[in-house]
């Protein structure tokens, strides 16, 4: 790509929790930027759903999103929104330094609402290349009717127009930074700072595989499958809109959507991710999330009495580790981890009744859980 050409992406808005843009240089996927679906101004007569109390149910919801090869205006982001014309400009990268030409697009779709296909009801974005000033096309493709997209669990769509899709989607540290956290671990259990949970956590902070803004990270040490023993991790969950059930964004929820995801440092990113509307919420709005690596479901593990059960016995044998996922948090939740240093220890008191305190107890404790303080009424 040049400077005399735009990738002009025209589509609908879907209906799906979360809706993304990002932006990232060919070959080694430094961000250019990242833009989420609230942040776009919708075509004109149309609707962007993804705004506070806008119609989620609106037929008329299309966008245009241009890339452009050339610096941003001065004093401006790297995203400029317009009626019809919103800009990424991709002239350099995040930091500033200048970026080669040719990249990735990303479109990313989590939690389609009940009624809709993978993609949120919607077709792929069509694609078209223009010439940058005089505004004729010369040159366009449907990239949905021509490639397949790479689909995973939580909806990731490679768009952009490569020659060679084998790239390489580790962007966690090498197995010496997940070393680095057990290490901590040790330590910090030897100078008491425990506070009764099995499970530490630090800040993570992706450069590419999850780059967008105002999305907060943390991971955990390395999970002890112990098949004899059950991982239980409760924490108090934040709100997040119904969208799965096709009700709009109301605008006073905690964040917009949040997640468990079971990683490995041995060549994948993901396993298995637990969305947030996947989980039970108990009756004081608490997370209680049973993790088995082979020991059987207690009879007081169900959703009647609170819990979530997750059989993770079948994940490959491989080290295995946790993030948990806060996306577009609103500025009035102060509870994550936003404000921790990379790679530094998250304590309880950073994110207070919203910190997953993780501890491995015998199956026999769920004989007399329901008259545990933390499962009364």
């Amino acid at each position: 790509m040049d400077a005399d050409t735009d990738i002009v992406i025209k589509g609908r808005f879907p209906y799906v929790r979360h809706f993304s843009f990002t932006v990232a240089n060919s070959p080694t996927h430094r961000l250019v930027d990242s833009v989420a679906g609230r942040e776009f101004i919708p075509d004109p007569g149309s609707t962007n759903p993804f705004l506070p109390g806008a119609n989620w149910g609106a037929q008329n919801r299309n966008y245009t999103l241009k890339v452009r090869f050339t610096n941003p205006p001065e004093e401006s982001n790297h995203f400029v929104p317009g009626a019809g014309n919103n800009v990424i400009y991709a002239g350099t990268l995040e930091n500033g330094e200048p970026n080669r030409p040719g990249g990735l697009i990303i479109l990313r779709v989590y939690v389609p609402s009940i009624g809709y296909d993978k993609t949120g009801g919607v077709d792929l974005p069509f694609i078209t290349y223009c010439p940058a000033k005089k505004g004729k096309r010369h040159l366009s493709s449907s990239y949905a009717e021509k490639q397949e997209g790479y689909y995973h669990s939580e909806g990731f769509f490679d768009i952009s127009q490569q020659n060679n899709h084998d790239w390489d989607h580790k962007d966690l540290d090498d197995e010496d930074d997940f070393n680095f956290i057990n290490s901590k671990v040790r330590k910090n259990k030897k100078k008491g700072y425990k506070h009764s949970c099995d499970l530490t956590w630090r800040r993570f902070k992706p450069e590419f595989a999850q780059p967008e803004g105002n999305t907060v990270y943390t991971i955990s040490n390395r999970i002890d499958r112990d098949p004899g023993k059950l991982l239980l991790i409760r924490w108090k969950a934040p709100t997040f809109p119904d969208t799965y059930h096709n009700i709009g964004i109301a605008g006073n929820e905690d964040m917009q959507y949040w997640s468990m995801n079971f990683i490995t440092p041995i060549g994948l990113l993901g396993l298995s991710t637990i969305s947030d509307y996947q989980t039970i919420i108990d009756k004081k709005g608490y997370v209680n999330l049973v993790i088995s690596f082979g020991a059987q479901r207690p009879s007081g593990v169900t959703p009647e009495n609170g819990f979530t059960w997750v059989d993770a016995s079948q994940l490959p044998l491989v080290p295995l580790f946790l993030i948990y996922r806060n996306n577009q948090i609103s500025q009035n939740f102060p509870y994550t981890a936003e404000d921790v240093p990379k790679n530094k220890i998250v304590t309880p008191q950073d994110m207070g009744k919203y910190y997953p305190c993780g501890e491995y107890v015998d199956p026999n404790y769920f004989n007399s859980c329901c008259d545990h303080e933390h499962y009364k009424e």
